[in-house]
């Protein structure tokens, strides 16, 4: 769940007999632990934490302004000059096309190349060229390429590095989105289509520029033009050491660009803990997104070297990453959280790390319309309070002794004596 750190594992065991589970589980988590690192080390991550961020920020200086009562959700968000409208639609369209109706996702078939769309944004009072990117497929149709497809593209292609050679452990997935990115490459090449580790690689170069699928079309034409190079890791490595970043105003370095979204990320997550008493957890992320922007800058590979350690059981990697990154907030089928991690010292016990999910509740809720709080089953596996006010009135909450995190964060952020309805 971006921007909430909360990953759910389909198991009755805690995190840390992780050992003990079963491959196809370990499968599973696998592809949800590459989004964690996506989330953290791309700027496709670190955009959409930066803009639920704004929005959120948008939201809550709306309800200021409002009365004390009943607050209709989702919230609107209009056309200011904070550009808070502005970066949530050009996320949505940079996210791509999520759902495509009337498609059986799982016989789904591209049928052709990639075409651009010449496509404009206002954005600070600039116009900027922002191209669409469309895929044909079986049908007639087109869908608009973006982060989802790569993102699950990439997770999935993850899955069939580690464990494709293992019958069975690998679940079938539909091939929308999950097959996108394979079959898009074989209008391209042969050689590209068939090296899966070097889709996974081009996928993870993608995700840290901002227009992910207009970049991934363009490394596919990169890789063709250039003869198809055998050396696949040095075709990477020399493809990001060559490469800018096309900013508002300027053009800046791989580097810069990495850093700039990540302080930006940061401070959007700084502003949700915005006191002292969240002085661990505000420790806790910036270290964690530091230390993969740092992973990311000494070596473009870093998540793929994770991979070829092979099976999560006996990977060296998995094991060195655990310790300079560590986990997102994990639950399991029986909801009683479990939290581990220490990351450069600074470990956060598992009901201060629950902070994380409550504060994306709260976004989602005045943003999206959905409550309650995504803590209320595992708060019920611990026989925590579970109420109608929950749902209503979380600040309510809010005590001094064992604070509910939703309505400690709702109580904080000054939003008391105010109910939500959808």
């Amino acid at each position: 769940m971006p921007s909430m750190f909360h990953l759910h594992v389909h198991t009755i065991n805690d995190f840390s007999r992780w050992k003990e589970w079963d491959d196809t589980t370990l499968c599973t988590f696998l592809h949800e632990y590459i989004h964690f690192l996506q989330d953290i080390s791309t700027v496709s991550g670190l955009y959409n934490i930066y803009v639920l961020g704004e929005c959120l920020a948008d939201h809550v200086n709306k309800i200021y302004s409002m009365p004390d009562g009943t607050v209709n959700v989702p919230l609107e968000i209009l056309p200011d000059v904070n550009n808070v409208l502005n970066n949530k639609e050009l996320s949505e369209l940079l996210e791509g096309e999520i759902e495509i109706n009337g498609i059986d996702a799982c016989s789904f078939q591209v049928t052709g190349r990639a075409e651009f769309s010449e496509n404009f944004l206002k954005y600070n009072g600039q116009v900027l060229s922002v191209p669409k990117v469309y895929v044909p497929y079986d049908g007639g149709g087109c869908f608009l390429l973006g982060n989802y497809h790569i993102s699950e593209s990439m997770a999935y292609l993850g899955e069939m590095i580690v464990y494709g050679n293992a019958s069975g452990v690998v679940e079938p997935s539909p091939n929308y989105p999950y097959d996108v990115v394979r079959q898009l490459a074989s209008f391209y090449s042969s050689q590209l289509a068939s090296n899966i580790p070097l889709l996974f690689s081009l996928c993870d170069l993608s995700l840290t520029f901002s227009h992910s699928g207009k970049a991934l079309i363009g490394f596919f034409i990169i890789y063709v033009d250039k003869g198809c190079p055998s050396d696949w890791q040095s075709f990477v490595v020399d493809l990001r050491n060559n490469l800018k970043v096309v900013g508002l105003n300027s053009v800046s370095s791989y580097s810069d660009g990495l850093c700039q979204i990540r302080d930006l990320a940061i401070q959007s997550l700084d502003k949700r803990f915005n006191h002292f008493t969240y002085d661990d957890i505000r420790r806790w992320y910036y270290n964690i997104i530091c230390r993969a922007i740092e992973m990311r800058l000494q070596n473009p590979l870093f998540i793929y070297d994770f991979l070829s350690g092979g099976e999560l059981k006996h990977n060296k990697w998995f094991e060195h990453l655990l310790k300079g990154i560590g986990t997102p907030v994990i639950s399991n089928d029986l909801y009683n959280s479990f939290f581990t991690t220490k990351v450069n010292g600074c470990a956060l016990k598992k009901r201060r790390a629950e902070f994380l999910i409550a504060a994306g509740s709260i976004t989602y809720a005045l943003g999206y319309g959905y409550f309650p709080c995504e803590l209320r089953k595992i708060c019920r596996a611990e026989n925590r309070c579970i109420d109608k006010n929950c749902v209503r009135a979380p600040w309510k909450h809010a005590r001094k002794v064992s604070p509910c995190p939703y309505g400690h964060l709702w109580y904080g952020w000054a939003l008391k004596n105010k109910e939500l309805e959808s």
